[in-house]
Order: C-alpha cells, then sequence, then structure tokens
C-alpha cells in the first residue's frame, strides 16, 4: 500500500458519518512538510482542517492538484465537496527561503580570496539561474567546502551548504568560471564632442581583462581634464583616440610660430590649419612664406616648431642675444 492510499484509509476512518459542506481555496502555501486538508479547504471543523492529506513539495516547489484528485480527497475524508467542473484546481505552494545566484557567488568571491586568488576575480557559475531553498525558518546564507582552483584553466569547483551555520539542510556540487576583472573608468552620461570631462562625469564599468580592447583608457586620469574627439555612449569602454586635451588653437585660428633656442628666438606669423591641444601636433602655414610646417601648441594663439627645423624662415621677426627675445 502506497503512502498516499494509507493516508486516504486513515482519514475516511477519521472522518465522520456527517458530511462538511467545503469550498476549494483558490490556492494555498504550506510551510511544513505535510499539506492538510484546511490547506485546502474553507469551512472545514478544527479537527478535521488539521488532518494530513499527503506529503508537501520540497521548498521552493509547487504541486498541482486537479478536480479528480481533490474529488477523492474530498469523499475520502466526508467532505461535502463537488467539482464544478474539470478546471477545478488548487497549486499548493512551499513556501522556502531562497538562497540566491547571487548569494552562491558572494559566497564563492570570499572563499576564493580566503585562498589568495586576486581581489579583483569574479566568477560566473556553470548553472547561472542556481538557487537554493531552504524550508522557512533557515538563514539564508551559505558556506563553501572543498574549494578547488585550477589556476591555468580559470575554473573552480566547490561544494556549497546552506545555512552556513547550524544543521546542514542543501549542499550542492557547483562549477564555475574565475575570471580576472579589471575596473575601466567610462562616462556617466551622455557629454557632447569637446565638453570638459570632470570627476562627476565618470563611473568605472567591470570587465574581463581578456575582453579588455587594446588602447582602452584604463586610469581616469587619462580622461579627467579631457574632451571628446567624438561621441562615445555612457558606460562603454573608451578608447585613448577618443579624448583630447581641450582645444587651444582652433582651425583657422591665427597663431604665434616660435621658435626659441639657448641663443635666440624667432617668432613668424601663421594660421592653424587644424584644431589642437597643449601639447599636439598641429598643422600651421606660416603667412610670410606660405609653407605650411608642423608645430607643437604652446598655449592660447602660440605654437613651438623645433629649432632644427627650417621651414620657418622667412620669419617676421629676428631678435638675437643682444636683442628682446619674442615671447
Amino acid at each position: 500500500m502506497t503512502r498516499f492510499a494509507a493516508l486516504m484509509l486513515a482519514a475516511v476512518l477519521l472522518s465522520g458519518t456527517a458530511a462538511q459542506a467545503a469550498t476549494l481555496k483558490p490556492a494555498a502555501s504550506v510551510a511544513d512538510g505535510q499539506i492538510l486538508l484546511g490547506d485546502l479547504f474553507d469551512g472545514l471543523e478544527p479537527d478535521v482542517a488539521t488532518r494530513t492529506v499527503m506529503v508537501a513539495p520540497v521548498p521552493g516547489r509547487r504541486a498541482s492538484l486537479d478536480a479528480p484528485t481533490l474529488s477523492r480527497i474530498a469523499a475520502s475524508n466526508g467532505i461535502d465537496w463537488r467539482a464544478s467542473g474539470g478546471a477545478d484546481r488548487i497549486v499548493v505552494e512551499r513556501a522556502s527561503v531562497q538562497v540566491t545566484n547571487d548569494a552562491i557567488v558572494d559566497g564563492l568571491r570570499l572563499a576564493l580570496r580566503d585562498a589568495g586568488v586576486g581581489g579583483q576575480a569574479d566568477v560566473l557559475l556553470d548553472n547561472r539561474t542556481l538557487s537554493l531553498f531552504l524550508p522557512t525558518g533557515h538563514d539564508a546564507s551559505v558556506r563553501v567546502e572543498n574549494l578547488a582552483y585550477d589556476a591555468v584553466r580559470g575554473r573552480v569547483t566547490a561544494e556549497i551548504i546552506a545555512p552556513a551555520t547550524g544543521p546542514e539542510v542543501v549542499r550542492q556540487t557547483i562549477g564555475a568560471r574565475v575570471m580576472d576583472m579589471v575596473e575601466l573608468p567610462v562616462l556617466a552620461r551622455r557629454m557632447a564632442t569637446g565638453e570638459v570631462i570632470g570627476d562627476g562625469d565618470i563611473t568605472y564599468l567591470r570587465q574581463p581583462r581578456d575582453r579588455v580592447q587594446a588602447g582602452a583608457v584604463v586610469e581616469a586620469s587619462e580622461m579627467i581634464g579631457k574632451t571628446l574627439r567624438r561621441a562615445v555612449a555612457p558606460n562603454q569602454a573608451v578608447n585613448v583616440r577618443d579624448v583630447r586635451e581641450p582645444v587651444v588653437v582652433g582651425k583657422g585660428q591665427a597663431v604665434t610660430i616660435l621658435l626659441q633656442s639657448t641663443t635666440m628666438s624667432l617668432t613668424a606669423s601663421g594660421k592653424a590649419l587644424s584644431d589642437g591641444g597643449m601639447g599636439e601636433l598641429v598643422r600651421i602655414v606660416n603667412t610670410s612664406s606660405n609653407r605650411v610646417i608642423e608645430a607643437v601648441v604652446a598655449g592660447p594663439n602660440l605654437v613651438t616648431v623645433n629649432p632644427s627645423n627650417p621651414v620657418i624662415a622667412p620669419v617676421s621677426q629676428v631678435s638675437g642675444p643682444s636683442k628682446k627675445a619674442a615671447r
């Protein structure tokens, strides 16, 4: 005889001769390991409501009882209930405490750090939807045992036990990938080209180190105080080519070309053929000679050239050691 049949027979023997009118509940949730008549039907006497019907589902799971099953339960227990149609059913859920995927990952990450694996390491479970369910009254915490880390493959296996303290309720063997993570500075908002990036414009994005593209900005100092050459979406890696020093010399702007050595200073007038920030190389046309040179932006309306570069001549001003040098 099955356990269910035995429970049904016991219910029949315990039931009185007078049937009790009852109504089916729309849904049920049970906290312990048994489903009682009172979990399924309303309108029962207390002694009838506390009769056990069947074993409850495991924590976090549900059991669906259809009309034929409910009719058998009602008849076996002397309950006056008739199914109004084949659609009559009740879903019984086992109340539980959920240990989430994030809690499992956090516990595994902490265990890895205790084992000496880098503090920037992150964990990706093989089963990314894994959750553990405990009976109500337990703490949703975990501890890690039998940790095995393969640094070459970047893999870890371990046993997750819940709750972390007290009697063991659930033990689950898990596997995961361990990734070396970096935090990249990224834009926290959409910014216009040429807008200066400040401290408050930066947030951080965690990425696996092996997925960081070549040329990505890895330090906030490489962005703060600079401007964008082109539009960059927020929360995305920024390439060093996407940022520049703020424009000090604008395209088409008149500039002073300065050649300075230990013995003389030479200046000439020019016009910028491209935008440039402090320290950047720009193309300049010497308005006297109409020759194009490359010069370094040294300040507003000022560019400098290498003394060994002869293309600056002729110049508009010449001053030797005995004359006042142009500034």
